[in-house]
């Protein structure tokens, strides 16, 4: 089992490659929503989202014969530039997965840090099975997106950055999708934090496997899982993630896709801050009352990944709501 051992390992691993991301407090939205409101800001990393963090670890921990056969890896986009990036700078080659329905800039960017990209499917579960035959058929090694110990270590590297940064921080608000980021993330912080912070996960209305997941006991598929915020879309989430979720997480609250693309139209329009719709759902459970913040809460925002395209219409939506 995962403990705060395995994410401090991961911190100074992290803390070799990547500059510390920002916890910015923000005044409109504290005033706005009359809390506290202070944004982790994962959408100003070097790939534009979290993924590197888990990326970083798991290639990291590559044995030299491991190292030289490469990894392979199914994203549905983010994880899959995390990976690219973290094979760019540890000197080791990639293949990434990603759906058909990919952004052209996402293949672009896993392309240039080297990574060979293999389009199959229309979401990220269609995508696994390619990567799976295609770590048998070269011998590299799978990394798993959200269900890996190692990646969910280094995702948890953030709730220890949050617990030094915002010493009296009572509730962290986390986007989730597979589950591997709320898991590191409410590890690091119910086992790391002096006194009780409350951690609070969200998933769109069309995407909920992990709530679902935590219910059942056992990790459980949803037949058509949908919503604006794509790369929290998902199928079913892994045993590892329903155990850590159970024992760490305290409440999981849903938000449709208007009050998702709300809050990413906030962040833009009111924050001048580019941040894609599952990077937004933290805020869209503020904005939309589904959660009591805190007195001191901070929001993960996620990720920063919007096609040109998407964010076109994210500005028409805006507008034509304003």
């Amino acid at each position: 089992m995962l403990g705060i051992q395995d994410v401090r390992a991961a911190r100074a691993v992290v803390d070799r490659h990547l500059e510390r991301s920002p916890l910015e407090h923000s005044p409109y939205l504290s005033r706005a929503f009359g809390v506290d409101l202070h944004l982790k800001l994962e959408s100003l990393r070097p790939t534009r989202s979290f993924k590197v963090r888990g990326a970083l670890n798991r290639l990291s921990a590559l044995e030299a014969g491991a190292h030289a056969r490469g990894v392979v890896t199914a994203s549905g986009g983010n994880h899959g530039q995390g990976v690219a990036y973290a094979a760019h700078v540890l000197g080791t080659s990639a293949v990434i997965v990603m759906p058909e329905t990919v952004s052209h800039s996402i293949v672009e960017v896993c392309r240039a840090y080297g990574a060979e990209v293999v389009l199959r499917g229309a979401i990220y579960d269609d995508t696994v099975g390619v990567a799976h035959e295609i770590a048998r058929g070269q011998g590299r090694t799978f990394v798993h997106a959200y269900g890996d110990p190692l990646v969910i270590a280094g995702q948890g590297t953030i709730g220890l950055e949050i617990l030094e940064d915002l010493t009296d921080v009572d509730t962290v608000v986390v986007p989730i999708g597979g589950g591997g980021l709320i898991c590191g993330i409410a590890l690091a912080i119910k086992e790391g934090a002096p006194r009780p912070v409350r951690v609070i996960g969200v998933e769109p209305e069309g995407s909920d496997n992990v709530r679902r997941s935590v219910a059942a006991g056992r990790p459980v598929t949803l037949d058509a899982p949908k919503s604006v915020a794509e790369r929290l879309v998902a199928r079913s989430t892994e045993a590892l993630n329903v155990e850590l979720a159970t024992r760490y997480v305290d409440e999981i609250v849903t938000v449709d896709d208007a009050a998702i693309e709300a809050a990413s139209y906030e962040y833009l329009a009111r924050l001048s801050l580019l941040v894609e719709p599952a990077g937004a759902a933290s805020l869209a459970a503020v904005r939309s009352g589904r959660l009591e913040p805190g007195r001191r809460t901070a929001l993960i925002v996620s990720g920063g990944n919007i096609p040109a395209e998407a964010l076109s219409a994210l500005l028409r939506a805006g507008a034509g709501a304003g």
